[in-house]
């Protein structure tokens, strides 16, 4: 199985992306942050507006179900994620190190860390569409600039706004590592195919003069029998006259 070492600047790109993320999502992850963000987006009519909930309890009505963009479960995927990324960092780069990195390890952990941050991009611009009157097909501090938000939750929107960009940047990152590997594959089998092709070719064409050679080798051989025994008796057949003569 072939071994690979991984390219320095990958391993950096990898460690800002790991280090950031999880520095990004762990600020996030009181549960404040969600509720700040949705509260601002419903008072101004951007969103659903979760002090509206409250009329449902006081009418005894089951009230809409929360938007997944606004629940806590968003921001603890986000941060698991973030630490598994970490993680596979750090195994990588050990491994690298070590020359004990395999190629489809590497891929594997690609595959899966792909994976993971295109879910976590999906669910981070999920919409809120609870409230018919209010629809958001994507998140407010997606769409509009972080200065329309209220004075207090400006840092929370421009970490949201952060966090989504370096989601963005792992899943970019992790697909070209892909593509990455599966050219270097191809070109690896095509160059391995070109060797077997040239050997094959140089096999033919010792073939064929090694033919050559073996046919010029009997022929040389094959002399008349009576030349080579003329040749062996002559001292004899002289004198003796040969049955020709007679």
């Amino acid at each position: 199985m072939a071994r690979i070492k991984v390219p320095l600047r990958l391993l950096l790109a990898e460690m800002f992306i790991a280090l950031t993320a999880v520095v990004l999502f762990g600020l996030a992850y009181p549960d404040r942050f969600r509720s700040r963000l949705w509260e601002n987006g419903g008072e101004e009519g951007w969103n659903s507006n979760p002090n509206q909930r409250i009329y449902f309890y006081a009418n005894h009505q089951e009230p809409p179900k929360v938007p997944y963009i606004w629940k806590q479960r968003l921001t603890e995927s986000n941060l698991a994620i973030a630490i598994l990324t970490l993680f596979i960092f750090f195994a990588r780069a050990v491994l690298s190190h070590a020359d004990f990195l395999y190629r489809y390890i590497s891929v594997i952990y690609d595959v899966v860390l792909l994976c993971f941050w295109t879910m976590s991009l999906a669910n981070q611009s999920s919409g809120d569409l609870s409230d018919p009157k209010h629809p958001s097909p994507l998140p407010w501090y997606l769409t509009r600039s972080c200065s329309v938000a209220w004075d207090k939750n400006r840092g929370y929107c421009r970490i949201a706004q952060a966090s989504f960009a370096v989601s963005i940047l792992a899943a970019v990152v992790y697909g070209a590592r892909l593509m990455r590997e599966a050219l270097l594959v191809a070109y690896e089998i095509g160059w391995k195919h070109g060797q077997i092709l040239s050997v094959q070719d140089v096999d033919e064409e010792m073939g064929d003069k090694y033919m050559d050679d073996e046919h010029e080798i009997a022929v040389g051989l094959l002399v008349p029998r009576s030349s080579w025994q003329d040749q062996a008796l002559s001292p004899v057949l002289a004198f003796f006259p040969s049955e020709h003569g007679r």
